[in-house]
């Protein structure tokens, strides 16, 4: 991955704007990016041929068109490149190295020039989940998302530095379903229509009629056994572009805002939180501003879940190389997070597909020649949500295993001697969202986390029927905190 947008605008300018008179913090609160890839706002560099596949960036970025890598990019997105209202989209076909990607056909006429944008959009459903502090009687909710100052640029459809554009249709604004204490209209979205302490904001309200509660769970059903309510949906916003000193493999962060108003229209309880995206490997983070969330890359020949590595990794890639059909390959990247959450944080991962041949769609536990299956593991049961053991060279396919470092709680790991595992290395598939798979969780904690890590192992080894050529697929790592 529309509208009544005027209805509470008068009292959102006005008294819904007005000076707090008591300021209490909502708890349990988390904003959660369903998309976690930043936005790509390039330019390009000096040397394109029209004719040509083959695209090269400018990696010193401008003052607004801040992406200088193509790690921000992946196959099968559409980007536009070209000239203001002249550009033409196109469909990447890959990105290798940081400063080059290629199309699926050559770029146009007009479409090569020095300078000219290269844009990929990316777009988000932010869910916002918190409990109240506060029993509010006709009460509003209203969450800020960072903007541009500049209401025309903050509004056009375009990916904006280190901001969410409101793009030209107004993001949907879903509030909860009616339960006792609350009413609800229908939400409303105003672009860039609040400034707080010199920043500005897109403004997303839920107003009730109601006497309210306290500790309500606006979380959607999250915890079980809790007061819950549906959390607050806001989908449509476009993701910011990099900061123009953003680095490969660290997130970007974005402070948002989440309130609770009175009937007297003066803030009651509020409480700040972040979201971050980031590349790599396609990773997004919801944080408190502290969190640190990053993904680092592990040499060859370094002992990780009980082997071995095979390969060096990056922060943005896996490359396993030319593979055995005898032999495993294995590589391994490190997650790290720190947070001074109260209730901790969790990181799940999933898959967009199997490893395709070039590429190519995986429908279903597709075992044909042009893909690479998520094996099933030594006794055949392992899935996405069951371990199995996979030591024999004689089970093909691909999966992944974790070495725990400093993690408080990791969903399992290679030495696990449950669910099929007796303890050798322990695996489990990833979740395959082309077959409408859940993320899984990677590892977590309850609690404030320090530099926690683990070891996120990858083993391969192709079938004799696999045809011949280059096989990829993207994983997506999110970290999610709840203050």
């Amino acid at each position: 991955m529309l509208a009544i947008v005027l209805l509470l605008l008068p009292f959102l300018l006005g008294p819904w704007g007005a000076s707090q008179t008591r300021s209490a913090n909502l708890t349990n609160v988390s904003v959660t990016l369903s998309n976690s890839r930043l936005s790509f706002h390039g330019i390009l560099a000096a040397g394109n041929t029209a004719g040509s596949s083959i695209v090269t960036i400018n990696t010193s970025g401008t003052t607004h068109k801040t992406s200088k890598s193509t790690a921000q990019l992946q196959e099968g997105d559409s980007v536009l490149i070209g000239d203001g209202g002249t550009a033409t989209t196109y469909t990447v076909d890959g990105t290798n190295p940081a400063s080059e990607f290629t199309t699926t056909v050559a770029l146009g006429s007009g479409d090569a020039d020095e300078n000219d944008d290269v844009i990929a959009t990316q777009s988000s459903t932010l869910t916002v989940r918190f409990t109240t502090a506060s029993a509010v009687a006709d009460g509003l909710f209203r969450i800020l998302v960072p903007a541009l100052s500049d209401n025309t640029l903050a509004a056009d459809g375009l990916p904006d530095s280190d901001k969410f554009d409101f793009s030209t249709t107004p993001p949907t604004v879903t509030c909860p379903g009616d339960e006792t204490g609350y009413d609800f209209i229908a939400g409303t979205a105003s672009a860039s229509a609040i400034t707080v302490s010199g920043a500005d904001y897109h403004a997303f309200e839920c107003a009730y009629s109601g006497a309210g509660g306290v500790t309500n769970d606006f979380d959607g059903g999250l915890v079980a056994g809790g007061n819950d309510h549906d959390a607050i949906t806001i989908a449509g916003i476009i993701n910011p572009s990099p900061e123009s000193d953003h680095v490969v493999g660290a997130s970007d962060d974005q402070t948002i805002i989440v309130q609770h108003f009175d009937s007297a229209f003066a803030v009651q309880d509020t409480t700040t939180v972040a979201v971050g995206e980031i590349e790599a490997v396609k990773v997004t983070a919801t944080i408190d501003p502290s969190i640190s969330f990053t993904i680092a890359a592990v040499n060859s020949a370094v002992s990780s879940c009980g082997v071995d590595t095979d390969v060096t990794t990056t922060t943005s890639s896996v490359p396993f190389g030319t593979l055995s059909l005898s032999a495993f390959i294995d590589a391994s990247q490190t997650l790290t997070v720190s947070t001074n959450a109260a209730n901790g944080y969790a990181v799940t991962a999933k898959e967009n597909d199997q490893l395709g041949l070039a590429g190519a769609a995986c429908t279903g536990d597709n075992t044909g020649s042009n893909c690479i299956r998520d094996t099933a593991g030594d006794t055949t049961t392992m899935t996405h949500i069951v371990t199995d053991e996979w030591v024999s060279t004689s089970t093909k396919g691909f999966a992944y295993s974790i070495d725990n470092d400093d993690a408080t709680t990791p969903a399992f790991e290679y030495t696990t001697t449950t669910g099929g595992c007796d303890g050798a290395f322990c695996a489990k598939q990833f979740a395959d969202v082309e077959d409408s798979q859940v993320a899984q969780t990677v590892f977590g904690a309850a609690a404030p986390a320090d530099s926690q890590n683990v070891n996120v192992c990858y083993r391969i080894i192709p079938s004799i029927t696999n045809s011949a050529g280059d096989y990829e697929n993207y994983i997506t790592y999110t970290a999610t905190a709840t203050f």
